[in-house]
């Protein structure tokens, strides 16, 4: 596992102004470009261009631009010292398209808008796609649930969705709401998009109806949805647009809008991370470009697309609840810091983001103004057999990341975990009952 020093030196190239492109030649592959990102139309669309513009500024290049070559395909072009034109390729076809191209080495970088496949991992059987190397999470976004803005019905649970989206619920009368018939839009199934819904939501006994209306695109769909009414789809946060975006429960969790703090932090149902995946890293060019996007610059085009940047920030937050006096006293005297320390489902290693978020939480806490001030985590742990088991795990990830921290200089206060209670997600099935398996970061 990397260690958290080894990140440190991972961002070091953003303290100091070298070019890429003055140290190494800019050698273009056989259809004329640096290197090509294929998958997620999430990503592909408008937030992967954007990323390579301010990449290609940073490293000194002029004019970049970007052009539209076909459908979902675009060329990211700039000028270097030299006057040579440098060129990038996207093309947005969906996340499974990505590995495909990267195992025919089409593609540089897989783009996915939801974690590699086991059977995509296996493409490659000499290396992991899913470790520390070779993936990078590149945002955190939320699938949100949408409807007409006339639309009367504020919230829904995890169920109810999929009885809409599956057909089994054809009128919104139904569920307290106007006399029309529910009309299905959803993504394609080449998009990570659709993979991510499906596996939250459909895949708790529902099937997509045969009567839905499939896109390739987040904002066609999202337009069509806030034009028709009695429409309900489902799409990336960034491109919700003018559609009404509706407050999800699952299970025993409180209704969550999807709003900036509870997808940072990843408690909103429907939360999602955006994944940019490489196999060789022989391409110092991409290696740049993978590092940058990780970067606080990078995170600000990430926030400036409407995504959720990964830079921390301290918010106040209201949690809602019969909790334990100490866990209310805290979070009433404090700000949360927007992430969630996450592992590696069944240990208590620390998964890729966290390894992450250690240093960006060490560099949160050299800000001057954060001088004196106290670090706060609090466990929480899935459903266990007794209360005892489900305390005892959450302490025991609360001492994982304080042992982190403490490596890079970072003083915090290990409180005692919380077990069980206070769940973001459904018990009834461990794929989804993990989420609750977390650190939650508090300051005052």
């Amino acid at each position: 596992m990397f260690r958290p020093f080894v990140l440190l030196l991972f961002f070091l190239p953003f303290f100091v102004n070298a070019s890429i492109f003055d140290e190494k030649p800019a050698v273009q592959n056989n259809r004329g470009y640096l290197f090509e990102i294929h998958g997620s139309n999430t990503i592909g669309d408008k937030l992967a261009p954007a990323l390579l513009e301010q990449w290609f500024i940073q490293n000194g290049l002029t004019n970049p631009e970007t052009r539209l070559v076909a459908e979902n395909e675009k060329v990211v072009s700039a000028y270097s010292k030299s006057n040579q034109k440098i060129s990038i390729f996207i093309a947005a076809h969906g996340s499974g398209t990505g590995f495909e191209k990267l195992k025919s080495d089409q593609a540089d970088i897989a783009a996915a808008s939801r974690p590699a496949k086991q059977s995509e991992n296996e493409l490659f059987p000499t290396l992991d796609v899913t470790d520390y190397k070779h993936e990078a999470v590149l945002a955190i976004d939320g699938i949100a649930v949408i409807g007409n803005a006339n639309l009367s019905i504020h919230s829904l649970n995890i169920d109810q969705i999929g009885q809409l989206f599956s057909g089994k619920i054809t009128n919104w009368q139904s569920l307290g709401g106007p006399n029309l018939p529910v009309s299905i839009h959803a993504r394609d199934n080449n998009s990570g998009t659709f993979d991510t819904f499906d596996t939250l939501v459909l895949k708790r006994g529902f099937k997509l109806s045969s009567t839905a209306i499939r896109y390739e695109s987040n904002d066609v769909l999202s337009t069509t949805v806030s034009n028709t009414p009695g429409a309900i789809g489902f799409t990336s946060v960034a491109s919700i647009g003018s559609a009404k975006a509706l407050n999800i429960i699952d299970g025993d969790s409180a209704p969550m809008e999807p709003q900036h703090a509870n997808i940072a932090t990843e408690d909103y149902p429907l939360a999602r991370r955006l994944y940019l995946y490489q196999v060789n890293r022989d391409n110092e060019f991409v290696n740049d470009f993978l590092t940058f996007t990780k970067s606080s610059e990078g995170q600000n085009v990430v926030a400036e697309l409407g995504f959720i940047s990964q830079n921390l920030t301290e918010l106040p937050m209201t949690v809602k609840g019969n909790l334990p006096a100490g866990y209310a006293f805290i979070t009433e005297k404090s700000n949360r810091i927007t992430t969630n320390f996450r592992f590696v489902p069944g240990t208590k290693q620390l998964d890729n983001k966290a390894l992450d978020d250690l240093v960006r939480l060490q560099t949160f806490m050299l800000r001057p103004e954060n001088a004196g001030r106290k670090l706060i985590l609090i466990g929480f742990s899935n459903q266990q057999k007794d209360e005892f088991k489900a305390r005892l795990l959450s302490e025991s990830r609360v001492i994982s990341v304080k042992r982190e921290l403490d490596k890079i200089g970072v003083v915090s206060s290990a409180l005692t975990g919380y077990g069980q209670i206070n769940p973001i997600a459904s018990n009834a099935d461990l794929k989804y009952a993990l989420r609750n398996q977390r650190v939650e970061v508090w300051i005052r």
